[in-house]
């Protein structure tokens, strides 16, 4: 009873145990044993508007977004920021996918198809703001849906305490964005300022703001996954493992992940439950496993005696042969005396 009474508590730790290794996954060291590189987590950036219209083409699409009161167009410096917010995560190892990295027309649908592709991890959408009140102030963060709340919320934070120093007022998030509302993974869209605040325009004219904005940004982006950060140091782990972290590091899309952690296994919780089972097994019935060994072993030597036997006969007949063969070769057939002929009777006397 008492190792039953072992056998039953540990059976019930067990897969707490289990759950809590694979949520936590596999370590920077345990990582950088393996063979294979580990894969960076893939974040899409999406620069807001573009395109220009072309006197050979008049009817194809642009989209210049708001203009500034001292003629800034948003798409222009939708472009700018996110090439900047794209740079900052990537210095973080992370394979950064955008929309478009030039002056070009980009559709909601096509947006959205190039960030399912590449199985992103988060979707960040670089905008400005405008307004028909000019008094209007502040960086907003949109998002499609409830599920995007925490990752909306996250984004203000750190844009907040960024670009605050700026002057720019944190305006919160709002529920909106319908271009992201089919994403099936957390996305927001950064509204960094309005481009009809003559001040707030002034300020998205200069790189120091621009670069602020992109900071801020990717301040939020890696709070909410603190993942991109422990993939990064799991890469270099790699690197310095496999050539002296001198490799460069694999840009093949990574699975979209979960925030804040490195992925649920089911293997090794597989693999403990299955050693459980085998020790209790023995635990409760070590009588009949007892038994089955005996006669395991009883079989394998009763089995090893007759090959033993086998052998002893097969040496027995082969030392026969070779005094047959002796006999022969020392006394030739035709020096031998012939056998006698006749009765058997013969020599008995009458």
């Amino acid at each position: 009873m008492r190792h039953r009474a072992r056998f039953l508590h540990v059976l019930a730790l067990a897969p707490v145990a289990a759950i809590f290794a694979g949520v936590l996954g596999p370590t920077s060291h345990a990582l950088a044993a393996s063979q294979k590189a580990p894969a960076p987590i893939v974040v899409t950036v999406d620069a807001g508007h573009g395109g220009q219209p072309t006197p050979a083409h008049p009817r194809s699409p642009f989209d210049p977004g708001a203009i500034g009161t001292n003629g800034l167009l948003e798409k222009d410096v939708d472009l700018d920021v996110a090439s900047r917010l794209a740079g900052l995560l990537r210095t973080d190892l992370v394979d950064v996918v955008m929309t478009r990295t030039s002056d070009v027309y980009v559709t909601d649908a096509r947006r959205r198809q190039i960030s399912a592709a590449h199985h992103a991890a988060l979707v960040v959408s670089v905008h400005g703001n405008a307004s028909t009140n000019a008094r209007a102030a502040g960086a907003v963060v949109t998002y499609p849906a409830a599920s995007s709340l925490g990752f909306a919320r996250t984004l203000s934070d750190a844009l907040g305490a960024e670009i605050g120093r700026d002057g720019v007022p944190d305006g919160g998030t709002v529920l909106g964005d319908p271009s992201w509302v089919e994403s099936r993974v957390p996305a927001a869209t950064v509204e960094m300022a309005y481009l009809t605040n003559p001040a707030e325009a002034a300020l998205l004219a200069t790189t120091a703001f621009r670069q602020d904005v992109a900071a801020g940004v990717r301040d939020g982006v890696e709070a909410y996954m603190p993942a991109i950060i422990a993939r990064r140091d799991a890469i270099l782990a790699w690197r310095q493992a496999h050539h002296g972290g001198t490799a460069p590091g694999s840009l093949a899309p990574a699975s979209a992940a979960i925030p804040g952690s490195g992925g649920f296994q089911f293997g090794p919780l597989i693999a403990w439950l299955a050693g459980i089972a085998l020790v209790g097994a023995v635990l409760l019935w070590h009588d009949a496993v007892a038994r089955v060994l005996v006669l395991f072993f009883a079989l394998i030597i009763r089995a090893f005696g007759g090959v033993m036997w086998l052998r002893r006969a097969a040496i027995r007949r082969r030392r026969r042969r070779q005094r047959t063969h002796i006999d022969h070769a020392v006394v030739p057939v035709a020096a031998r005396p012939p056998r006698p002929h006749g009765s058997v009777y013969d020599d008995i006397p009458l």
